[in-house]
């Protein structure tokens, strides 16, 4: 399966990424987004009514949708094993893989995307110092906390929302039909262990950007909330309810030009929200306008719609190649 990759480099960009129409591709990881959203006793009927929302919400945009599961490379932290199994292809479920890979020039998604012309953004909000990592990943632009500048009210170890990383993001590098297509790659965190305080979600985007986000009431409630370590799974539910209330919001925003959007979870959260002898497993949704393209992951065995299916596709890294047969020109295949 990683030799999918090498041939995709190996091929004109047009037949490589042809099913794509030079669309931008917004690669977004969730988090700590286990089955377990769909799957806990708890967990899965409490998250059913959003659920359903963002179905709406994806509908209404004039999108299609088609999910399934993957197996991740970790469970409950070191996210990027299975960012960088994606992105490369490799399974990096051994920690000590993933190191070796940093040493080498193998080349990534990110690689292939620029080949073809794309710009290729890395948005990282958890990382509020340098990362020499990031050199590996080859991204022509890399943005970290510090370059998103977040003024409201500080939201767990982390402090930034998902919400206002992609506002200040698309503030800062608006589109225009002009530019490059672009491949985002965001890693989200405020979804990160312990799960709170859970922010709001703000249907004004642009408030987000001003030093008062949400208003003085929302911040004495977000600065004086309770976070419990010993009972985490109200605030899960809690954090994916506005996850999935975000995403929703997200598709409603006005576009100069259509994206195609891949959302993975990351990881099962620990095995005390999870629950003893939880699965590694993780939903997957592709989002899209073109009927056409979507059709070609249901072939590839996704399934239509939020709900994804068993049994999971294969590992983390298979869904690399998985991507690669479906945005292959429909005559060039990738083999």
């Amino acid at each position: 399966e990683a030799k999918v990759l090498e041939n995709a480099l190996k091929a004109p960009p047009d037949e490589a990424l042809g099913s794509l129409r030079g669309r931008d591709f917004k690669l977004i990881f969730l988090e700590s987004y286990g089955a377990m959203a769909f799957e806990h006793p708890r967990a899965g009927p409490e998250l059913a009514p959003a659920r359903s929302q963002l179905a709406k919400d994806i509908a209404g945009s004039g999108r299609l949708v088609a999910s399934a599961y993957v197996r991740a490379a970790t469970f409950a932290g070191a996210s990027e094993l299975s960012h960088l199994s994606l992105l490369s292809g490799i399974d990096l479920s051994d920690p000590l893989r993933h190191d070796l890979l940093l040493t080498t020039r193998r080349p990534t998604l990110s690689s292939l995307f620029a080949r073809a012309g794309y710009q290729t953004v890395g948005l990282y909000p958890a990382l509020s110092w340098d990362w020499a990592e990031s050199r590996f990943y080859g991204f022509d632009l890399f943005l970290d906390a510090r370059d998103l500048q977040y003024e409201g009210p500080p939201l767990g170890y982390w402090k930034v929302p998902h919400q206002f990383s992609l506002a200040r993001f698309n503030q800062l590098y608006p589109l225009s039909e002009k530019d490059p297509p672009r491949f985002l790659f965001f890693p989200t965190i405020t979804s990160h262990l312990p799960f709170g305080p859970v922010p709001p979600y703000q249907p004004d985007w642009e408030r987000l950007l001003t030093p008062d986000p949400f208003g003085a009431e929302e911040t004495e409630r977000l600065r004086t909330a309770y976070v419990d370590w010993l009972d985490m799974l109200p605030n899960y539910i809690g954090m994916f309810d506005y996850t999935y209330r975000w995403l929703g919001g997200y598709l409603q925003l006005p576009e100069p030009r259509e994206a195609v959007m891949l959302w993975v979870g990351d990881h099962q959260p620990a095995a005390s929200v999870s629950g003893e002898g939880a699965n590694w497993e993780v939903p997957v949704h592709l989002v899209t306008r073109d009927p056409v393209l979507l059709q070609r992951f249901v072939d590839l065995g996704f399934r239509p719609g939020l709900e994804p299916a068993r049994p999971a596709l294969g590992g983390m890294h298979d869904l690399n190649a998985l991507l690669l047969r479906a945005f292959a020109a429909p005559s060039a295949g990738a083999h």
